[in-house]
């Protein structure tokens, strides 16, 4: 939870922490209060603890290593399961400055469809949509994944399981398991595994289908 929050115009995210002694997300600064989110995708990585969820037309308890795809427009609620304290990573896009949560008045349509999930130990295919290409990787001793740019998207990595070496920009570090970097559109990045062990992360790229450009505004040339 003291990680840093990912603020930009095409992604918000952070990591929410659930004691069994609370009532809700004890770091959330919306509390208790069910919702949906206007014209925005939602994951959700439950590295520890267990949660029953409501999205949409579904209700289900998800485990550790559970990866949740929220879609647009679908209410969900959230509800503390076990005794063992959750630790719960979410990432929403794009991030919407006037309209970010939808709290009352929900539509019938809110409470329809499913929310596809997957297990990031189970299989390297994870839960995608228009908003974010998802997928679990997995980087075998001294092997990297070589210098990438993004022009019109972002990328968040969470590393699940041992220690990633990450060169964003001109900063380099490592990340350990429950650690996660969010690297801005055109940031060169390089991936590195250093280690002797297997490393595992969850890659989100996060894109935005609503204008040519990204978030920039549209100019009209007279």
């Amino acid at each position: 939870m003291k990680q840093p929050l990912i603020w930009a115009e095409r992604v918000r995210g952070r990591s929410l922490g659930w004691t069994p002694d609370a009532d809700w997300f004890v770091n959330d600064p919306l509390g208790p209060v069910p919702h949906c989110h206007v014209e925005a995708s939602e994951i959700g990585y439950l590295a520890q603890g267990s949660l029953e969820i409501e999205i949409g037309g579904t209700k289900r308890v998800y485990k550790a290593g559970d990866f949740i795809l929220m879609p647009p427009n679908k209410y969900h609620n959230y509800w503390f399961k076990g005794s063992d304290p959750v630790a719960f990573f979410v990432v929403v896009a794009p991030n919407h400055k006037y309209n970010r949560f939808h709290t009352k008045d929900f539509t019938p349509d809110m409470f329809e469809g499913n929310a596809p999930y997957a297990n990031v130990f189970e299989t390297d295919e994870l839960p995608s949509d228009d908003h974010f290409e998802s997928r679990a990787i997995t980087l075998d001793p001294n092997e990297r994944e070589p210098e990438t740019m993004l022009e019109l998207r972002e990328r968040v990595i969470y590393v699940v399981q041992g220690q990633l070496t990450v060169r964003s920009g001109v900063m380099s570090g490592g990340l350990a398991a429950n650690q996660y970097l969010h690297i801005p559109a055109t940031t060169p990045h390089e991936l590195k595994n250093t280690s002797c062990e297997p490393v595992r992360f969850i890659s989100l790229v996060i894109t935005d289908p609503y204008t040519a450009h990204g978030t920039e505004p549209e100019y009209e040339v007279e």
